[in-house]
């Protein structure tokens, strides 16, 4: 068992002693845990724009694997000085590449009615070496970091993971590490948000996309309950895990589908909209820090939403009680196979075809996002009402 899965599991133990000791001082019979409902209002009211663009500035510049190590060993160090200044106790689980480690960032919240289950909340906090990255993705972290302030000591049913992925840009390394190995451990992971881009608009373009595949759902229902409020939004499934459409693969969402979780990838649309992807200029004054804003109020809603939902009436979050996925895809018991980490070569590590983010040029990295883009605006009239329609169905038949 790795030093991270005990820690966490010592946290657990703990959390759950402190709670017996607590209500046996109170009463010689020990009740079972009863889920709060959070203010999600006076939640979203809490979300402070300043404290979102202060953490862009802060990130707001090139760190990556390859280019700028350091510099994103410094980011990650940002990430466990926040996170635990709001609280939490952070683990670093390294990720090995190229004969070093750059840390996955987690700062864990106990549930408080089903803690062995694990609600994730992401962001990948590298940049390409070409970019300061403001929108790609110290956007989406910094909107991770905000909805932990916010929530922290907000009890919740489920335990919460916030987290900052490593070395997105060079294969989602960081993701897969963390899906394949709670998959190999058989964590009940319930569900994953990947904030990936942001943080930008134009005169025309405003929604946030959230995107999701067929196991998730219920996830992307949660989103569909809470949005309106705080700012239009476009959602869509794809069938099985993406495969048909591997532009919708393109980020930290995707190893969680392969190992049979919920997960969505939430962005304005990447270099479908954004000219800035992967280039110089994708810098904090081109965001749209309103917008930024509001995808956060959005997002922190989606996540009390989702944890707290009771939709079968058994005055129990379905977060706690129903099964692990929207289809109940089961989780892969097997260990995942590992593989040898690359070799640089001139300077670049030779990834594997399929994982090559870093070497994408603009032109073909935007080509793949328009295809994201199309398939979440025709899910939303068809694909979207068409499953929302069966899963109706199938709930009022199991009753």
């Amino acid at each position: 068992m790795s030093s991270y899965r005990r820690r966490i599991g010592t946290l657990a133990a703990l959390a759950l002693i402190a709670t017996v000791i607590a209500a046996l001082s109170l009463d010689s019979s020990v009740a079972a845990p009863v889920a709060q409902t959070p203010d999600i209002t006076a939640l979203v009211n809490s979300v402070d724009q300043q404290r979102i663009t202060d953490h862009v500035a802060a990130i707001d510049e090139p760190r990556n694997a390859l280019g700028q190590p350091a510099q994103l060993l410094t980011t990650a160090d940002y990430l466990e000085a926040q996170l635990s200044s709001f609280g939490y106790p952070v683990t670093l689980d390294p990720v090995a590449f190229n004969a070093t480690t750059f840390p996955n960032v987690i700062g864990v919240q106990q549930g408080t009615v089903c803690p062995e289950r694990v609600f994730i909340v992401g962001a990948h906090y590298d940049s390409v070496s070409t970019t300061p990255g403001a929108d790609d993705d110290a956007s989406g972290t910094a909107a991770m970091l905000e909805i932990a302030r916010v929530l922290a000591g907000t009890p919740l049913p489920a335990t919460v993971w916030f987290t900052g992925f490593t070395l997105e840009e060079n294969g989602l390394l960081g993701s897969k590490h963390m899906a394949q190995q709670e998959a190999a451990a058989g964590t009940e992971v319930v569900g994953m948000l990947s904030l990936e881009m942001i943080g930008y608009t134009t005169a025309t373009e405003d929604p946030v996309i959230v995107l999701g595949n067929e196991a998730s759902i219920r996830l992307v229902e949660s989103f569909i309950r809470v949005h309106a409020t705080y700012l239009p939004g476009v959602t869509g499934m794809v069938p099985g895990n993406g495969e048909a459409t591997p532009a919708v693969r393109r980020s930290d969402h995707a190893p969680f589908w392969d190992a049979g979780y919920q997960a969505v990838i939430v962005t304005d649309g990447g270099p479908a909209r954004n000219p800035n992807y992967h280039l110089a200029t994708d810098t904090i004054d081109t965001l749209d820090l309103p917008f930024l804003t509001n995808v956060t109020k959005a997002m922190l809603a989606t996540t009390v939403d989702y944890l707290t939902f009771d939709g079968d009436g058994d005055s129990e979050p379905d977060a706690c009680t129903g099964p692990l996925s929207a289809t109940a895809t089961p989780i892969p018991a097997a260990t995942p196979t590992a593989t040898a980490t690359p070799e640089p070569v001139g300077g670049i590590a030779e990834l594997p075809e399929t994982d090559r983010t870093e070497l994408e040029t603009p032109a073909s990295a935007s080509d793949s996002w328009v295809v994201l883009t199309g398939i979440a605006a025709a899910s939303a009239g068809a694909i979207m009402l068409g499953a929302t329609a069966w899963l109706a169905q199938r709930r009022r038949g199991s009753r």
